[in-house]
């Protein structure tokens, strides 16, 4: 049987105005006391101001994500790049690599082109969710700027997965998305409330070996 009370939040509120102000006119014709009426517009505002609360504090958390998305992007980006050219400076020594937190590769083992995806750092994420059910996916080395974001050689794509809820504890509960050969990738998604995705990323190797994945990323979608 179909509830007359919608069930999106935003009509629910706005049903709860409608009938709270018909039951101030009309309740006493209908059995209601003034005081039972009177509870019901003081509850109904109380009502509204939770979900404004509310509605204000997915918004303020919503920009923060955002923010902080944008700016690790951007220094990771910096950071990278300033670390392949100290990694390709002549005087660049183990101990600085060490010192540094950089790679330091045997001499004895050159890897083969076709396992580069193995070796290569993993792709950074950034997420877009300001459209409602819809999470735009930046990935690569500078998802921030597309103009300056590229695949990787030796790669032939992204994996890209995504977990409902946030970061899962069970490797298992990860869901691959898809495979993307150019950045971004859409993520529609079915929820009736606001909700909490997590996304992770590894560069596929043109011999289909997977990289390893870099940092996850997440996000509250909007209805």
């Amino acid at each position: 049987m179909h509830d007359y009370i919608p069930t999106n939040e935003a009509d629910k509120m706005q049903w709860l105005a409608n009938f709270t102000t018909w039951v101030g006119i009309n309740g006493a014709s209908h059995g209601l006391s003034p005081t039972e009426a009177n509870d019901l517009v003081v509850k109904t505002g109380n009502a509204n101001s939770a979900f404004g609360d509310n509605v204000a504090a997915q918004a303020a958390a919503k920009a923060a994500t955002a923010a902080k998305n944008t700016a690790l992007a951007e220094v990771f980006a910096m950071a990278r790049d300033f670390a392949q050219r100290i990694q390709n400076d002549p005087n660049t020594s183990d101990a600085d690599r060490a010192a540094a937190g950089l790679t330091i590769h045997d001499a004895g083992i050159t890897p083969t082109h076709a396992d580069d995806a193995l070796t290569i750092a993993p792709p950074l994420l950034l997420l877009d969710f300001s459209v409602r059910r819809q999470v735009t996916i930046h990935w690569g080395t500078n998802p921030a700027n597309e103009h300056q974001n590229h695949r990787p050689a030796g790669t032939i794509g992204c994996q890209i997965q995504y977990a409902h809820g946030g970061i899962p504890t069970d490797e298992n509960l990860w869901i691959v998305l898809d495979i993307d050969t150019e950045s971004p990738i859409i993520h529609t998604v079915t929820d009736t409330a606001p909700a909490t995705y997590a996304y992770r990323a590894r560069y596929v190797g043109k011999n289909l070996k997977m990289g390893p994945f870099g940092d996850p990323a997440t996000c509250t979608v909007s209805v």
